[in-house]
């Protein structure tokens, strides 16, 4: 087990709110009137932080778990609120399924300097097919984090893991193999928690549920390291 050992309950944003439906649109404001919690202070070793995003069309489609794009929105607003008390050591970056991307942002420190830079690749790529595959963006977050050793690394891949990887078992066997720690962010529930490794922790979100709760989760992986933080427990 690792030290994100636990099971965080959430939703996603309802369909309703503004997200970032347009590809290649940065994600738009939406409501943050939803409580995150404390970031605390910087943390006391260099730390990566690379998000992954699926864009295939169960995620995007009207149909899809996040139709609307909100989880970019959301992982914007849980960037910014760390950005306000960020440090230069602490660095985040943006990967896409679609690799290479224009979407891609390699990493860079979370500050509020950092976020305009960051928020540039939350996005659904102008240039991406919208693949169902995991593990080319894999190997490309593994590459990152190894280019990055004196950091502590986290990978949080957000999809609803209906992956049309060769061989999907073996992409998930080797996401468990990441060199750092991995958080599987679930867009919507068909996807049981058994199917992805215990040594990985895992977030669902439902599609219709309460703001927030993407936000929430990308917000306790960027806190964990981070001395005199919490989360704030959803409502």
């Amino acid at each position: 087990m690792n030290r994100f050992d636990l099971l965080l309950p959430s939703a996603l944003l309802s369909s309703r709110l503004l997200g970032s439906p347009t590809p290649g649109a940065p994600a738009r404001r939406a409501h943050t009137d939803y409580m995150l919690g404390s970031p605390g202070r910087p943390a006391t070793v260099p730390t990566l932080l690379i998000t992954d995003f699926d864009n295939s069309g169960s995620v995007t489609s009207p149909v899809g778990t996040d139709p609307l794009s909100n989880r970019f929105a959301e992982v914007a607003h849980a960037f910014s609120v760390v950005a306000r008390r960020g440090a230069h050591h602490e660095l985040g970056a943006v990967l896409h399924f679609d690799v290479p991307s224009s979407g891609e942002v390699s990493p860079t420190p979370i500050t509020r300097r950092g976020l305009a830079r960051l928020r540039s690749g939350l996005h659904v790529p102008p240039d991406g097919a919208g693949t169902s595959a995991l593990g080319p963006s894999l190997r490309r977050a593994v590459e990152i984090a190894e280019a990055h050793p004196d950091h502590a690394a986290t990978l949080v891949v957000l999809s609803d893991f209906w992956l049309l990887d060769p061989e999907p078992s073996g992409v998930l066997s080797e996401l468990a193999t990441f060199p750092g720690d991995v958080h599987a962010v679930v867009l919507d529930n068909r996807v049981g928690s058994e199917v992805l490794d215990e040594r990985i922790v895992v977030t669902h979100v439902e599609r219709d549920g309460p703001p927030g709760a993407v936000a929430r989760a990308l917000f306790s992986s960027l806190v964990a390291g981070r001395p005199g933080s919490h989360v704030h427990a959803p409502m």
